[in-house]
């Protein structure tokens, strides 16, 4: 191979691109579960991305590069004791697909040396920079993935009910049966498509009516005549008190990269308009689990804004959310979105040095 080296300047950071901290990246797990959702498409398997997280588990929590320098030995210990041959084939897999780059010493060894009089160092090892300059591809990649899943499960419920249905006015027609057995197998969309098509009819289809990704409208409450009925009227005075407080239209930018200051590191530019802050927030949705119907629908049923900062604070507490896009939809169109106002919840966090409840 051919000898490869690659030298970058110390302590050196462009405010055009995206830093290097660790504070400054998706974590960890996060990278891990996009790719695993995207493997698809990318043409990967669960081993070879197994092998790329016992890499990204090797990288140091505050680093200025993306090299791992970590030897095949750490790695196979890393990865249960996986044979060298099989670390090889990996790194030639992650490398053809785009998502590392090599950097070989003359004796293929993996290490740095750096030089404080210039500023600059020779990295030899694994690069990881290509992964991390793809994340939003890859994670345009796993909604993709998810979308296809959900939709290939929905054609395989319909026609197994069709051929179900057909069944049952004619058992003596061997197609159902055939369609049935076909449904066993791993299918395309295209595929279940055309099977669709040898089905016949039946009335069992009906029109979505799911309330969680629909604007929610004022409800109205009928009083009842009945004088024996006590009727009350429920006030929240302190939520009423914080909206003439401070109006929705008050809030600043500063006020919101204040409140999530690490939300706004994600962002290869700085965030300086709101343009910047709705923009930002769909370019973190679909990383974090959050599709683009569901943004689609939350933004319908609040405004740009109020939605983009439903992602801002998801993204901040994303460690104390289960489930990013479950949560997401439950804040602004779900059981939950009544009681939740983003504008008094940034200024709670820009006010007040303990975590917030969410």
């Amino acid at each position: 191979m051919a000898f490869q080296h690659s030298s970058a300047a110390l302590r050196l950071r462009d405010d055009s691109m995206l830093s290097a901290d660790n504070t400054k990246h998706l974590e960890r797990h996060i990278v891990v579960d996009l790719l695993r959702k995207a493997a698809p498409l990318l043409g990967l398997k669960a081993p070879v991305i197994t092998t790329l997280d016992a890499m990204l588990s090797c990288l140091p929590p505050q680093r200025t590069h993306h090299t791992v320098f970590a030897s095949n030995a750490t790695l196979s210990f890393r990865r249960n004791g996986i044979s060298d041959r099989t670390i090889r084939r990996h790194v030639a897999l992650l490398t053809d697909v785009g998502l590392l780059r090599r950097n070989d010493s003359p004796n293929r060894k993996r290490f740095m040396r750096s030089n404080s009089a210039e500023g600059t160092a020779l990295r030899f090892g694994f690069d990881l920079a290509p992964l991390f300059e793809r994340l939003a591809e890859i994670a345009q990649l796993a909604a993709e993935t998810v979308r296809n899943a959900e939709q290939i499960a929905y054609l395989k419920c319909r026609i197994r009910a069709l051929a179900s249905h057909h069944l049952a006015q004619d058992p003596d027609d061997p197609t159902p049966h055939e369609i049935l057995r076909a449904l066993r197998r791993k299918l395309s969309i295209e595929e279940l498509q055309g099977m669709l098509q040898t089905v016949a009819e039946a009335p069992i289809e009906t029109q979505i009516d799911d309330v969680e990704h629909r604007p929610r409208l004022a409800e109205t409450t009928e009083l009842t005549a009945s004088d024996g009925q006590n009727v009350r009227h429920h006030h929240k005075s302190k939520e009423d008190h914080i909206d003439k407080k401070y109006p929705a239209d008050a809030i600043s930018v500063s006020e919101i990269v204040g409140a999530c200051p690490e939300v706004a590191e994600f962002s290869l530019r700085e965030i300086r308009t709101e343009g910047d802050v709705i923009a930002h927030a769909r370019s973190l949705a679909p990383m974090v689990g959050i599709d683009a119907p569901t943004y689609d629908s939350a933004v319908a049923a609040l405004d740009p804004m109020r939605a983009a900062l439903a992602v801002w604070i998801v993204v901040k507490f994303h460690e104390r959310v289960r489930s990013a896009g479950a949560y997401f939809r439950a804040i602004t169109s779900g059981k939950r979105s009544e009681g939740f106002d983003p504008y008094s919840l940034i200024r709670r966090l820009g006010g007040s040095a303990t975590p917030a409840r969410v």
